[in-house]
């Protein structure tokens, strides 16, 4: 475990005064800006000019460009450690959780919120902040940590690699009602692969309520639905059946190296949680800037008999999910039709 930042300050920066840098939130809310103008019509000219662009950002949503990480592994400069991830399946807020956690003055930025996994440790290592970034957040405000924010749930493969990357740093889970989790899954990728599905090929493809029926058969056969485009190479329903991944997690980690955040607070009070997660990486108290979500789903409504139905199907296992976290997120309540991210 990592020591407590407040016990390694070395008196520079008084944990009163700091605030947050409006600049440091604007570089990391960039790249969702420049991510969300992919999908808006442009001249090939404009393409182009913005394919160059993105291979030198400071700083990345996703996919950092494999030669800057392959350039920054073979350089002599050290890089930090790091003393914490935060995780979840994707479409939890583990995006809008990264830029609170980013946001705070002491630390420090990865290359990406999303680390490239690359099968080798120095080019996992090669993304974090050289040790000179660190020392110059530690002359300003006395200590640095970093971290990274990776949706990898429920991969229970990728627990053993975060092992091997943090084993002693602390681990944020967020975790999202599977309902609708799995719905904005699934506007997602239908938003992001827009052009592969208008073609002919994909043209018997069903929608959201046939493909988890799908599923849900599937599952109770023993076996799996159709994938996801996005995530970790499952489909819709299983990406959201969390104990099995929880399981494992405590297995590897201890208790209390873990914090689990409810991704409805996260949504609800950003501020209030990303607070709590502060104190969690023990750091000083500050009062984050207040951003806007930058990479919501395209809002739908889901019928009312389709929620019940997946609230339904969803309840063992969040019962037991509730059982083994001490904790009821009563998400198998909530049947009714609304605007959801």
């Amino acid at each position: 475990m990592h020591k407590s930042v407040n016990s390694r300050r070395s008196g520079v920066c008084d944990a009163s005064a700091l605030v947050v840098d409006p600049r440091k939130v604007q570089k990391l809310q960039a790249p969702y800006e420049a991510f969300r103008r992919q999908f808006s019509p442009r001249s090939p000219l404009r393409a182009l000019a913005h394919a160059i662009e993105s291979q030198f950002r400071d700083y990345y949503f996703v996919k950092p460009p494999t030669w800057r990480i392959a350039l920054r592994a073979s350089s002599f400069e050290s890089r930090m450690k790091p003393s914490f991830a935060s995780i979840g399946a994707v479409r939890s807020g583990t995006s809008l959780l990264s830029s609170y956690i980013f946001q705070h003055p002491n630390v420090a930025v990865p290359l990406a919120k999303e680390l490239a996994q690359l099968p080798r440790l120095d080019y996992i290592e090669a993304q974090f902040p050289s040790r000179r970034e660190q020392r110059r957040i530690e002359r300003r405000y006395g200590s640095a940590i970093t971290g990274y924010c990776n949706p990898i749930a429920p991969s229970l493969l990728m627990i053993f690699l975060a092992k091997a990357i943090c084993p002693d740093g602390r681990v944020v889970v967020v975790l999202r009602d599977p309902v609708e989790r799995a719905f904005s899954q699934w506007r997602w990728d239908r938003m992001k692969n827009a052009r592969v599905f208008s073609d002919p090929l994909w043209r018997f493809v069903p929608g959201f309520e046939t493909i988890v029926k799908i599923e849900q058969e599937a599952i109770r056969c023993g076996g799996g639905g159709p994938d996801a485009f996005s995530g970790n190479n499952q489909g819709y329903l299983q990406q959201s059946i969390y104990l099995p991944f929880l399981r494992l997690l405590f297995e590897q980690f201890r208790k209390e190296q873990i914090h689990i955040v409810n991704a409805a607070e996260l949504f609800s009070d950003p501020a209030k949680v990303a607070k709590g997660v502060y104190k969690f990486l023990e750091l000083p108290p500050v009062d984050p800037l207040i951003v806007h979500e930058r990479n919501a789903s395209p809002q739908f409504e889901m019928p009312d008999g389709l929620r019940s139905d997946l609230s339904k199907f969803f309840r063992p296992y969040n019962e037991a999910l509730y059982e083994f976290v001490g904790a009821d997120f009563g998400w198998e309540t909530k049947t009714t039709s609304r605007r959801i991210a």
